[in-house]
């Protein structure tokens, strides 16, 4: 979040500010159980085809994560479901290139 803005507030008065990290915090929350929901059903794909390196990969990861994450783009909150299809972007990690891909280093792209 500090990277919005250049990492400035935006804000006139305390309660302005108050608004502001708790909109930070919902976000961040949000970014966090998409990943987590992502990870678990990789996580599940992976021990049912008994790819146990990939599973122990998996439990070291963090959901904090934020690399994929356009926080300077437009963000809707409202009551209709997401079209959001967990399951087919956790199917994509069954293939062992987009596995590849995904969980490489940054030092093995140079």
């Amino acid at each position: 979040m500090a990277y919005v803005n250049g990492g400035k507030f935006k804000v006139k008065t305390e309660a302005e500010q108050q608004v502001w990290n708790e909109c930070s915090r919902l976000i961040a929350n949000a970014v966090i159980y998409y990943n987590m929901v992502l990870l678990s059903k990789v996580y599940e794909q992976k021990l049912a085809a008994g790819d146990l390196d990939a599973v122990a990969f998996i439990k070291g990861m963090s959901p904090v994560a934020w690399q994929h994450v356009n926080l300077f783009g437009a963000i809707e909150f409202s009551d209709d479901d997401p079209d959001i299809d967990i399951a087919a972007l956790a199917a994509r990690y069954a293939d062992a290139e987009f596995w590849h891909q995904a969980t490489r280093d940054d030092d093995e792209t140079n």
